[in-house]
């Protein structure tokens, strides 16, 4: 994420920059598309084999979507990147995860059988990170369910987890509020700064504000 402006001009703009991961079917498609104020950029292809009869379609490279703020104080744009759920193309992750400002790992609360997996693939990640974590248990209402599937995955004690509908608007904006108050906590910047995470987040805020 861009540094605060010291120069004589503090309108500036800013990148923030989300990681969404997950296995298939999770739910990283609708999570992105719930939040995007441009079309999502997707590289979906026909299922084959045992994935058709889950999903008609899965993405193969990454899904894109991007959210921006304009205020007084500049431009803010936050960039969401979704890495493919198969582990085939794994790679893909390798490729989108550099400086970013927090990862949400989404998982479907249904899906027992994935959740082994998703919790290896999540810490190798986050051991090459070691930056702030989401989990988003998709398709989960109770929060004490959503903490224990969470911590079976391996997320720490001190790491947000959201229980979530995300066909929903509200809930998806919950959780990247979330992801992004993760990364704020660990800033270090002065008080007279709103920083652009938190220009974000109050935006969000605001656009839930209007849908209630």
């Amino acid at each position: 994420m861009s540094s605060p402006d010291t120069g004589a001009d503090a309108h500036d703009d800013h990148v923030v920059k989300l990681l969404v991961t997950g296995p298939f079917n999770a739910g990283k498609t609708t999570l992105i598309g719930s939040i995007s104020q441009t079309p999502v950029v997707d590289t979906d292809v026909a299922t084959t084999g045992d994935e058709a009869a889950t999903k008609q379609r899965t993405t193969v490279a990454m899904d894109f979507g991007t959210y921006s703020v304009t205020d007084d104080e500049g431009r803010v744009e936050l960039l969401m990147f979704g890495t493919p759920g198969q582990a085939r193309f794994a790679f893909m992750t390798d490729v989108m995860k550099g400086d970013v400002d927090a990862v949400i790992s989404v998982v479907d609360g249904s899906d027992d059988a994935s959740h082994q997996l998703a919790g290896q693939a999540m810490r190798s990640l986050l051991a090459d990170l070691h930056t702030p974590l989401v989990v988003a248990v998709n398709r989960c209402d109770d929060p004490d369910e959503a903490h224990r599937i969470a911590r079976r995955l391996g997320a720490l004690s001190n790491e947000a987890v959201v229980p979530c509908q995300l066909i929903h608007g509200e809930s998806a904006r919950d959780v990247v509020v979330a992801a992004l108050i993760a990364a704020l906590e660990r800033l270090e910047r002065p008080d007279s700064w709103r920083t652009p995470l938190q220009r974000v987040v109050d935006a969000l805020r605001r656009t839930e504000a209007v849908a209630a």
